[in-house]
């Protein structure tokens, strides 16, 4: 759960008005970039709370991670270009921004509660948490000699397709429905050997 750090925070916060400098924002307006980044992540929370029972946590969680690849890439290729790259550079961090806050940042904090039950969520929390402290530590201390987006799209990327196989739709949902959610989507090649087996046994 706590991946998201990998690819949010420490670059876009810890080093906002450097990377706002970089992408040839003048000095004069990088504190309103900057605002503009927490209205852009405030918007997404309201979005988020407005969507998740509608369109569910699976698919809300898949559509931040793919869009933030997106963006990702984009806004790698604009700090390379110098037509437009200011104006290109800006957009594509306010949209990642707002991906990540409409996916992510907004459904991972409940599926702790969702998908552990009351014995287990106090250690799930607590290694999230731990994880989390951790990656902004790492993240945060690696990338200015990275100063590349591409390497946090890859893990969005990776992220987004670990998500499709692994992770079941909890909207509505019990412990029990979606503990057996589970079982169906990362335990169908055992199922399909155990049903292959009764069958050659019941022919005998």
């Amino acid at each position: 759960i706590e991946l998201r750090t990998i690819f949010f925070n420490p670059q876009i916060y810890f080093y906002a008005s450097y990377v706002f400098q970089e992408a040839g924002i003048s000095a004069g307006q990088i504190q309103y970039m900057a605002i503009g980044t927490g209205m852009c992540e405030f918007t997404a929370c309201i979005l988020c709370n407005l969507l998740i029972e509608r369109l569910g946590r699976r698919l809300m969680l898949m559509g931040g991670y793919v869009l933030m690849t997106g963006w990702a890439i984009v806004f790698t290729v604009a700090l390379s270009l110098e037509v437009w790259m200011p104006y290109l550079s800006m957009t594509c961090i306010f949209t990642y921004i707002l991906s990540f806050g409409m996916g992510p940042a907004g459904v991972t904090g409940i599926l702790p509660t969702e998908i552990f039950n009351q014995t287990s969520r106090p250690a799930a929390y607590m290694t999230a948490g731990s994880l989390m402290w951790l990656n902004l530590f790492i993240i945060g201390m690696i990338f200015p000699f990275l100063y590349c987006f591409v390497p946090f799209g890859a893990v969005c990327l990776l992220t987004a397709l670990y998500i499709q196989m692994v992770l079941p739709e909890t909207k509505g949902k019990t412990l029990s429905m979606i503990t057996k959610e589970f079982y169906r989507l990362n335990y169908r090649g055992q199922r399909a050997l155990v049903h292959s087996k009764h069958v050659i046994l019941s022919g005998i």
